[in-house]
């Protein structure tokens, strides 16, 4: 049944029919008590499946179940309960889920649609040449092999001889939409298998697109060549006219404006008509997926449709898809006898995808463990597969085979989901692959370029990280290589990507990093050439976007990272600002480097009071390692006439120390001492050391040097016998990623609008540090300690 077929449903029956169209008062009555009814039972389906999800997913979440697994078992535990009353199933007309069904297919559409215009067809193409091998043979191997099988099996729920050939296809089939959901919640997007099984997954839809030629032509060969003429006329349409016509509106659209509701609602309308055309042709996705592609994806118009739609679609139409499922299966009138030769079928189709994948894998030389995960990905089903065996019910499959086939494909799904999230973790991946190529400001040879990834948010760090990068004093043995990242978050995207910024440019013509990265080419080539500008942009989730940060901090052989800081004082988004500091904790947790946070308040007026570049920069030293790397950082300061460089060192006297303490005391005299003697020979440069009896004295001494200095570092962490250690002195503290001192003198008492704050952090390892222990999902003590 077509879309429009769904949407003008014909059958209405009972007093809403009437013969005689005279008694018009009447039948508009009709029309109403019908609809009310509709909407009374419409109301009633909604609530029962949302409570039934809503149980099963906090029962199901210890066993990893993914959303379509939860959907699912609602959907039939709300048909069980209401066929558990024969009463009320009895007098249950077909009519009453009209509504049901076309919220059930306009949710599918549009997810489909949705799907589509997140794709991001650069990144695929990309990983296209393994794709091509392992998506083939994953599709090809299970379908010909089963359908060998399916000649020697008794398949009586096949209505149509050629019903057998679709069915096969089917099982063997990977859908991108089905992949893409999956692996959101498994938060694998940016894995390169993730990204490698999506690419397989858009293979597998483009070589069904060519079977179903292939079905056209074995039930009616005439049939064939209006099907190749109507579908090259709709890709013209698509290509020829509605793109061009999309691309001009996205140029006319004004900068930073939202794109207006009559547009998006445009799209949505012209995505339903031509679902509807193709529909006509034989196939419901090639209109959404086929317009989708075409819209560029990201902002503003692909950021816009997802925050407008994706909602709505996901828990409101959704939902009542599910509602359809649970009522066309009968899990009575399954018998296993009977459906023996179908779950064979199934089982077999699933091995023979998972070898299929194995093999290709393999001959794409990738490991072992990761091609046998791949070929559990291929196998995960979700909402569209089911969509496709409800449009095949009573049409060419009984209601048996669809029952036995749906509730196969929910099994596999809840088998699968939880072996991938239990054997393909990618934070234990990352962090295991950085461990072997860390380093630290410390043992940075003070004579060879100095490389720093500056991560950027919006244009209101790029001034603050400027005057950073002129305070840290480039010279011709020494220069420094910035790596500027432009961090946007993933909104109407699936596939996240980091790229230079000239190629990122040139493939979606955006100007979001225009003035950003406009501002460092303007530095460079102010610089003398002693400072080369890399930039970069990241687009992905903050719940991921740390990965790419610590793998090109890994590949360009980083020493440090500098993250800007967004304190709990803003209040202006709190959400985002949320969501950028528990990014913070997870770059600091996996960075393969040391960890510069920068709190910005002076360092951005460092050059606009003269043309000459001056800044005073204090260095408080405790001891630990976190303080030594802000030491090595100053010891590369000195030097620069315009940048004068004081070390306060606290000293506290009558406490006790271990072993372990010993030693790093004297690695904090041995760098000190090299401060010392550097420090000698430049006039801008002191040393000042302070005893102190307790942890009072000592901030006393510290709130002495507020206003003196333009930049403050300080290191994050000391030890745990510390007079100013975390754990005992952390529970006051406004903002305790920065640590105790560095929270002390960021707070607003102390900098005031002079002085800017650098804390510094020597990499950990994740199993063992501070961060991990506190921020394993999500960092729930910020969430605790954030702004209402």
């Amino acid at each position: 049944m077509s879309l429009l077929g769904h949407l003008l449903h014909p059958r209405l029956k009972g007093p809403i029919i009437c013969a005689n169209v005279t008694t018009h008062s009447l039948y508009i009555g009709a029309i109403d008590d019908h609809f009310a009814r509709n909407y009374t039972v419409l109301m009633s389906q909604f609530i029962c499946i949302t409570l039934a999800y809503l149980i099963l997913r906090l029962i199901l979440r210890p066993l990893r179940q993914p959303r379509f697994v939860c959907s699912a078992l609602a959907g039939i535990l709300v048909n069980a309960i209401v066929r558990g009353n024969a009463t009320y199933f009895a007098t249950l007309p077909k009519e009453e889920l009209l509504l049901a069904r076309t919220l059930g297919v306009l949710g599918t559409t549009y997810l489909q649609f949705l799907t589509a215009v997140k794709a991001d067809t650069a990144v695929i193409y990309h990983t296209m040449r393994n794709a091509l091998i392992i998506g083939s043979l994953s599709m090809f191997l299970p379908f010909a092999l089963t359908f060998l099988v399916a000649h020697n099996l008794s398949l009586p729920g096949m209505k149509h001889q050629y019903s057998q050939f679709f069915f096969i296809t089917g099982l063997g089939f990977t859908r991108f939409a089905n992949v893409v959901y999956a692996f959101n919640e498994l938060n694998i997007m940016t894995s390169d298998l993730g990204q490698l099984a999506v690419s397989c997954s858009m293979v597998c839809e483009t070589i069904v697109w060519l079977l179903m030629f292939a079905g056209a032509y074995a039930v009616a060969p005439r049939v064939l060549f209006y099907c190749v003429l109507s579908t090259a006329a709709f890709l013209l349409l698509i290509f020829g006219i509605i793109r061009p016509v999309i691309m001009l509106i996205i140029e006319k659209l004004p900068e930073r404006k939202p794109v207006s509701e009559f547009f998006i609602s445009s799209i949505l309308v012209i995505a339903l008509v031509l679902a509807s055309l193709t529909d006509m042709i034989g196939s419901i996705n090639l209109g959404v997926v086929m317009f989708g592609l075409v819209i560029p994806n990201g902002p503003p118009l692909g950021t816009t449709l997802s925050e407008k739609v994706e909602l709505i679609t996901m828990e409101i139409l959704m939902p009542m898809f599910y509602v359809v499922v649970g009522f066309n299966i009968d899990v009575h009138s399954v018998d296993l006898k009977v459906s023996r030769d179908t779950l064979l079928l199934i089982l077999l189709s699933t091995l023979l995808k998972i070898v299929g994948s194995l093999v290709a894998a393999l001959c794409c030389k990738l490991r072992l463990r990761h091609s046998i995960l791949l070929g559990l990905m291929l196998n995960i089903k979700g909402p569209f597969d089911v969509y496709l065996l409800n449009r095949y019910l009573f049409e060419d499959i009984d209601k048996k085979t669809y029952t036995v086939t749906v509730l196969s494909q929910v099994a596999i799904t809840a088998v699968v989901t939880p072996l991938i999230d239990l054997f393909y973790n990618p934070h234990k991946r990352l962090s295991g692959s950085l461990r072997k190529s860390r380093r630290s400001m410390q043992t940075h040879p003070s004579d060879r370029e100095l490389r720093i990834l500056f991560c950027i948010h919006n244009e209101d760090d790029v001034p603050g990280i400027i005057s950073l990068l002129q305070a840290s004093n480039p010279t011709v043995a020494s220069p420094i290589c910035a790596y500027a990242l432009h961090l946007n978050e993933l909104v109407g995207r699936a596939t996240p990507f980091i790229l230079p910024y000239n190629k990122q440019m040139k493939r979606t013509k955006s100007k979001r990093s225009y003035h950003i990265m406009r501002a460092f080419e303007n530095y460079f080539g102010n610089s003398n050439h002693l400072v080369k500008v890399k930039p970069y942009t990241a687009t992905a989730s903050y719940k991921t976007m740390h990965e790419y940060i610590c793998r090109l901090a890994q590949d360009e052989s980083v020493p440090l990272i500098v993250l800007p800081f967004h304190g709990s004082q803003e209040m202006s988004n709190v959400p985002n600002v949320i969501a950028l500091r528990n990014l913070a904790e997870k770059i600091q947790a996996y960075a393969p480097c040391t960890i510069g946070t920068l709190v910005d308040t002076n360092m951005r007026h460092c050059l606009s009071k003269s043309t000459t570049f001056s800044c005073k920069v204090g260095v408080i030293f405790v001891g630990g390692t976190d303080d030594r790397e802000a030491l090595a950082l100053a010891l590369r300061m000195i030097g620069r006439p315009t940048v004068s460089v004081t070390v306060v060192r606290i000293i506290f006297h009558d406490v006790y120390k271990d072993i372990d303490e010993i030693m790093e005391n004297k690695l904090d005299n041995g760098l000190i001492e090299l401060f010392r003697v550097k420090a000698g020979a430049d006039l801008c440069s002191t040393y000042h050391e302070v005893d102190v009896k307790d942890s009072e004295q000592a901030i006393g001494k510290i709130q002495g040097l507020k206003n003196k200095f333009n930049l403050v570092m300080v290191g994050q962490k000391r030890s745990a016998g510390s007079v100013f250690s975390e754990e005992t002195m952390l529970n006051w503290s406004e903002n305790p990623e920065l640590g105790v001192i560095g929270d002390l003198v960021a707070s607003s008492d102390f900098r005031g609008e002079t002085t800017s704050v650098l804390v510094l952090r020597h990499y950990r390892d994740p199993k063992g540090s501070f961060h991990h222990h506190l921020n394993v999902h999500e960092g729930g003590y910020l969430l605790r300690r954030a702004p209402c």
